[in-house]
């Protein structure tokens, strides 16, 4: 016996609405513990709840006490002129989506069926005047029917900023049908990451450690500097000070270890992995010995590219999590979506609260600038930390940027600030198994050296000085 609870069936009807959706439904029931049931008129026995496109047997359903979401019609197959779902700040609708303004122009198609089918009850979600997602005791309508995944479409496209209106809905009654049979997706934790800044001086380009120490405290968010371990052999006894005295709003984590290019995403011999690995902590550990600061063991990589052996690297040296843009860094865009994957992945890339890369725990991140609200909703939404990342350069205006970006995040609810070093050690705890030592970790004093980069000084020499001169150059004449 495994002490699993059963499944949860979910009767849909008709049971050709089943037939039309197997691979959405089959990523659903990976998602949360239910099973899927094709069923035909009046057969509700031995049900947990129902999905009906159409009206009838979710009517029956609802009057018998069973929780059913009726849906009116097929979503469009084309998209249309973009429209937005407003969600309410209804008590049974998930706090993180009170207010929501999530665009979809899969919606405005099929808003006509909206207008004649769907009741006046409570409104959960409506596109202008138009009701969209209501509820009335058991029963729940909703508007759009998921058309079915294509064949290597993850779960996740459905649901993301720019499209969300026919799958939300059907998450969020699954979810809460399954609420005591599953772990709930978390509060999320939020941090703010800049890369690239070091300690040689108490300012880096638009970056004023100090500054932004007191700003972080003042607007209660906390920011993480992404350091370089080539630039970690000095620290200004002045950068150091500000750093102690943000009062723990301030961190430090890493990033890459020359910044020779996208150099982690270069590295597909182990062995040179492993080197250029082991040498970034190594720098690190000196760095704390030297000043007595903390560095997380998060890894930042360079152009937000990591391969594979990289990523195995880092976990047998003992990183604690990699953050990157995308589930997947070693595809790269590509031109295509962020959620690109191998075939074996499966439909969840980019689901769960925390992916992992090699058996290294991934954190997702945004940008804080040209960041989406609609986004960062359904990632809170989906209990994943909300980790928005920039450059110095990000802050020639100020630091009202942060001040925005950190009340956009608080909009979304109850959050904790963390630095990634806290958000890494809550994943771990939330997936037991990426918290076991690695069974082929390595001593990285052990680890010899990698092959030597002559240009590696005099790139990050000229990188480092182009930023620290910004502000210069960035005056009016």
């Amino acid at each position: 016996m495994s002490g699993e609870p059963r499944p949860l069936s979910v009767g849909v009807f008709p049971a050709s609405a089943h037939a039309a959706a197997p691979r959405l439904l089959a990523a659903l029931e990976e998602a949360f513990p239910v099973r899927f049931e094709p069923r035909g008129e009046g057969e509700l026995r031995d049900l947990d709840a129902v999905l009906a496109l159409g009206a009838a047997a979710a009517d029956e359903a609802a009057e018998a006490g069973i929780p059913a979401l009726r849906i009116l019609v097929a979503e469009p197959s084309e998209p249309g002129e973009p429209a937005v779902q407003t969600l309410a700040t209804d008590g049974k609708l998930d706090r993180r989506l009170h207010g929501a303004e999530l665009p979809d122009a899969h919606l405005a198609p099929a808003l006509g069926a909206a207008e004649t089918g769907i009741e006046r009850a409570a409104v959960l979600a409506s596109c202008g005047e138009v009701p969209i997602w209501t509820r009335r005791g058991k029963l729940e309508t909703a508007l759009l029917f998921p058309s079915e995944l294509g064949t290597e479409e993850a779960l996740r496209e459905r649901l993301c900023g720019r499209r969300s209106a026919a799958l939300l809905p059907l998450v969020h009654f699954l979810r809460k049908l399954t609420a005591a049979e599953s772990r709930q997706p978390p509060a999320p934790r939020a941090s703010l990451v800049f890369d690239d800044p070091n300690l040689h001086w108490p300012t880096y380009g638009f970056v004023d450690i100090a500054a932004l120490g007191a700003h972080a405290r003042a607007h209660g968010y906390h920011a993480s500097l992404a350091m370089v371990p080539l630039d970690a052999w000095y620290a200004h006894p002045r950068a150091l000070q500000a750093l102690r005295e943000s009062d723990g709003a301030l961190s430090l984590l890493v990033h890459g270890n020359d910044h020779y290019g996208g150099e982690l995403g270069r590295l597909h011999d182990e062995d040179e992995a492993l080197a250029q690995a082991a040498q970034a902590l190594r720098r690190v550990r000196a760095f704390e010995r030297r000043t007595g600061l903390g560095v997380d063991r998060v890894m930042v990589p360079p152009h937000e590219q990591c391969s594979q052996a990289a990523a195995a690297a880092l976990r047998r040296c003992g990183f604690e999590a990699l953050t990157v843009t995308q589930p997947y860094p070693w595809l790269g865009d590509g031109g295509h979506s962020w959620l690109a994957h191998p075939p074996v992945a499966g439909p969840l890339v980019g689901w769960r609260p925390v992916g992992h890369a090699e058996g290294l725990p991934l954190l997702l991140r945004h940008p804080i600038v040209g960041r989406s609200l609609p986004e960062m909703t359904l990632r809170a939404f989906l209990g994943q930390p909300l980790i928005l990342y920039g450059h110095q350069n990000d802050l020639d205006g100020g630091l009202d940027v942060l001040a925005a970006a950190a009340a956009d995040v608080e909009r979304l609810g109850p959050v904790r600030w963390s630095s990634l070093g806290e958000i890494a050690a809550a994943a771990r705890a939330a997936t037991p198994e990426s918290s076991a030592p690695a069974a082929d970790a390595v001593d990285p004093e052990l680890v010899p050296p990698p092959r030597p980069r002559p240009l590696a000084v005099p790139r990050r020499i000229l990188s480092e000085g182009r930023d620290r001169l910004a502000p210069l150059l960035s005056r009016p004449s």
